[in-house]
């Protein structure tokens, strides 16, 4: 039997009450308190920070937070030599996320440099990272690293892709099943499966969207997976996983 999926929130404190009743407004959800139910994914207000829970949790959830990254510009996550930069290419400027989930590799290419809009079709995905998002501009030396260059839209990515011209780069992160006798996926990534499934049939159609609208589409899979669509013009493999790039006809198939 399918259980059925409950989102609620929870505010810990009073001064958070209103602002929890405006978040369960925008995903059709309900304000509760006590212990959580089977199925049920709990957003929690405290006065300091938000976590994620879920039915499974004991004593705390997972930050909906972006502070974990790694800010080095060097060696750290933000490096352009990491295969996520090379992907994008120095040229561009403007990125859309087009399957942003939980946000870390929108805020990671923005932190980056670039400007990120990230789009999440499912509203209550879309108020867990509006909520990294507003923690991250709580944190000061995060906040200047961001420089408000990542904008968070809850929609569908096919329509805001339609109003598009030319776009300078297209991510995509459809959800995929993980290689056989690989490791679980982390706490995150695992609840985001559970809240929006596998992506694997939108993402093909996503990439064909996004390929009329960019000069560049950037595809994240597995690191030896097959491509989500036809063979790439480029590639840039990572320990786990790979980035697939599609080039406009009026584009070169050059490393960038």
């Amino acid at each position: 039997m399918v259980e059925m999926m409950i989102k609620t929130v929870e505010a810990r404190c009073s001064e958070r009450v209103e602002e929890a009743r405006l978040i369960a407004s925008q995903f059709g959800g309900d304000c509760v308190t006590g212990p959580l139910q089977n199925g049920e994914y709990r957003i929690v207000l405290f006065s300091d920070r938000e976590e994620l829970w879920d039915y499974t949790t004991r004593k705390h959830g997972f930050p909906l937070s972006f502070q974990s990254i790694d800010r080095r510009i060097g060696a750290g996550n933000l490096s352009k030599k990491q295969p996520i930069a090379k992907a994008v290419g120095a040229q561009a400027n403007h990125i859309v996320d087009a399957t942003a989930g939980l946000g870390h590799d929108a805020c990671l290419l923005a932190c980056m440099g670039w400007q990120v809009d990230a789009i999440e079709r499912d509203p209550f995905v879309a108020c867990l990272l509006n909520l990294a998002v507003a923690d991250a501009n709580r944190v000061e030396d995060l906040a200047k690293t961001l420089q408000a260059k990542l904008r968070v839209q809850c929609g569908q990515a096919e329509d805001f892709l339609a109003q598009q011209t030319q776009l300078d780069v297209v991510y995509l992160d459809p959800m995929f099943e993980m290689e056989r006798g690989s490791a679980l996926p982390r706490k995150p990534a695992q609840v985001l499966q559970a809240l929006v499934g596998q992506q694997s049939v939108e993402g093909v159609t996503l990439l064909q969207v996004a390929k009329a609208r960019a000069r560049r589409v950037v595809v994240k899979r597995p690191r030896k997976g097959p491509p989500l669509g036809d063979a790439p013009n480029l590639s840039f493999k990572g320990r786990q996983v790979r980035y697939d790039v599609y080039l406009s006809s009026g584009d070169a198939p050059r490393t960038p």
